[in-house]
């Protein structure tokens, strides 16, 4: 078995994670850092970069910049029927992680409250519920967010009957 430090410097790096690295290096040189062959070195370097260990070596000699605040929503919605809802959590595992869980336990929960996947791709998820004898219909929409340092926001959104509120008002728990 591999130790824990170990194999996390041996992860891969992903396109996001250089491209908020190279983000992070604009900043640097923004605030007198970084010189222009400097960054231009170390974002060459960034591009790159195979894992996560190798962005971290870019930057090691930076200041890490403090998290911007994120407001999340917190409490458990009480109130039956289908309602509207909102929710903000930010969750400490990587965007990617998130999205496959959120497809493979959110999709079939939902299925069986009759959410039907309607929309897919990187960053959102959009879940429609179709009432029999209506034009319209309800909608559940997940929106993924890189937040940095390997966090990921979640904004939820849309009409829903109780449980399915509650499990979203539960979702970093």
């Amino acid at each position: 078995m591999i130790p824990s430090a170990v194999a996390e410097e041996g992860i891969r790096a992903s396109d996001r994670e250089r491209e908020a690295a190279t983000l992070r290096l604009r900043a640097a040189h923004l605030e007198g850092r970084l010189d222009v062959e400097e960054l231009e070195e170390r974002v060459a370097r960034v591009q790159t970069a195979r894992t996560r260990a190798d962005l971290d070596a870019v930057e090691a000699d930076l200041p890490r910049r403090p998290h911007a605040a994120i407001d999340t929503t917190d409490g458990v919605p009480w109130w039956p029927g289908r309602r509207p809802f909102s929710e903000r959590k930010l969750l400490d595992t990587p965007l990617d992680e998130v999205r496959e869980s959120a497809l493979a336990f959110m999709v079939p929960s939902l299925e069986r409250h009759g959410y039907v996947l309607s929309k897919e791709d990187a960053e959102v998820l959009v879940f429609a519920f179709k009432r029999p004898g209506q034009l319209g219909s309800d909608r559940i929409t997940l929106r993924f967010r890189d937040a940095g340092d390997r966090r990921t926001l979640v904004l939820a959104h849309g009409t829903a009957p109780l449980r399915v509120r509650r499990a979203f008002a539960r979702l970093s728990d």
